[in-house]
Formats: C-alpha cells, structure tokens, sequence
C-alpha cells in the first residue's frame, strides 16, 4: 500500500478524466490515438510510471488508501490488476498466484512494519513530550521513503514476473475489461467482499487507470 503519496511530500492531483483521441497528451499522461474507428491508449511500459500517474489523479489517493485500510487491500497489487489489463489483457492464473504468494510475503514482512512503525511515530512518538520533536520527524521522514523504496522494489519484481509475456494492443474497452476481471480475481482471491463501497473505490481506481474504459461494475461477476 501507499502512504498518501507516490513521492515524498504532498501529492499532485490531477484530473484524469479528459483526454480526447486526436490530441497529444503532455508528458505523464496517457495518449489516445484511433485505428479504424475503435479507440486505443498508448500506457507507460513501466508499471512504476504508470502506478505514480495513476496515483495522482483526483480522488485516487482517498480510494486506494480506503480499500487499503478498510478491506486489507494492497495498493500495489490493485494499481497491478489495471496496469496488467492494460498492456497484456487478463491475468493467467498461475501469474496472478505467483504474484499473490510473493505480495502477501513482502507486504507482511516488509512494507506493512515500515508503515506501522512510521503510523505509530507519527500518532505517538514524535508528538511525546519527552522526544525531541525535529530529530523524531526526521527519522519518521527517513522511514517514510525506506516504505516507498520497498514498496517501488515490489512494483520492479512483479513486474519481472511477467516481463517475459508479450504485450498486446487492446482497445480502451478490452482494456478495462480485462482490468476488471483482474481486480475482481484479486479481490475474491483476497476475500475482499465487492459491495457497493469496494465498487465505487475500484471505480475511482479503474477509471483513473484507464481513462474513459468503463466501470468495474461491468463484464463478468
């Protein structure tokens, strides 16, 4: 999961619910581009850059950090299921396992200690008044990029766990299909119940990922 923030400091939001197919978009942004009337997006080839683009658009933060700390959601693996739908269509069993057993292993032992030791100095420890408050917040802010370190090197091995799959060109639509079928295995496989709440933050997430692609609500239940 993520803490806020891609980068360290405050986020930049971004709206992410604009982009036409016949102009170019800046850089960070997907582009959109048409072939024989059906519309396709070009998406980072990086998981990282495309996990940080989606990050900051508007109202994803809020979502990822809800299913996170509400339904035991790992951010990383959602933001995984769409990037995955987008560049290689729908998740084959034996990646999505593979990609689940080394997650559940890393969040466990790794990103959720940093997360909690810098929650708990942040809730309690700096703000003691026996601790000198500038040195605290700044071993917290240390901790705080040692978490986005660990949580970038997770992003860079499930990524490597599917290097070796083809990319394929899908439209828009196959896109968040596949992206949704993705993000309902996660979720069943996670036993994560997709009520209206989960839906509307997937949404959030899904739309941000892939831009005018559709609802989670969609395809296959």
């Amino acid at each position: 999961g993520r803490h806020g923030d891609p980068h360290p400091g405050k986020p930049i939001l971004i709206k992410c619910f604009f982009l036409t197919p016949t102009i170019s978009q800046p850089p960070g942004h997907p582009t959109r581009i048409v072939h024989q009337g059906i519309k396709y997006m070009t998406t980072p080839k990086s998981f990282w850059n495309f996990a940080v683009r989606t990050y900051r658009c508007e109202g994803v933060p809020e979502a990822c950090i809800a299913l996170q700390n509400e339904r035991g959601a790992d951010v990383n693996v959602l933001l995984f299921c769409c990037w995955i739908g987008a560049t290689r269509g729908e998740f084959e069993i034996e990646t999505l396992d593979r990609v689940l057993e080394f997650s559940r292993a890393w969040a466990d032992r790794v990103v959720r200690p940093l997360r909690s030791v810098r929650t708990w100095m942040k809730i309690e420890g700096c703000p003691d008044p026996g601790m000198p408050v500038e040195s605290c917040t700044n071993l917290r802010e240390r901790i705080k990029k040692v978490e986005l370190e660990a949580e970038r090197l997770q992003e860079n091995t499930m990524q490597s766990m599917v290097d070796t799959l083809p990319g394929v060109t899908l439209s828009v639509t196959e896109q968040s299909r596949a992206a949704t079928l993705n993000l309902r295995r996660y979720c069943q496989a996670e036993g994560i119940d997709l009520d209206h709440e989960t839906q509307t933050r997937l949404d959030i997430i899904l739309q941000a990922a892939i831009p005018h692609g559709g609802s989670s609500r969609g395809g296959a239940r």
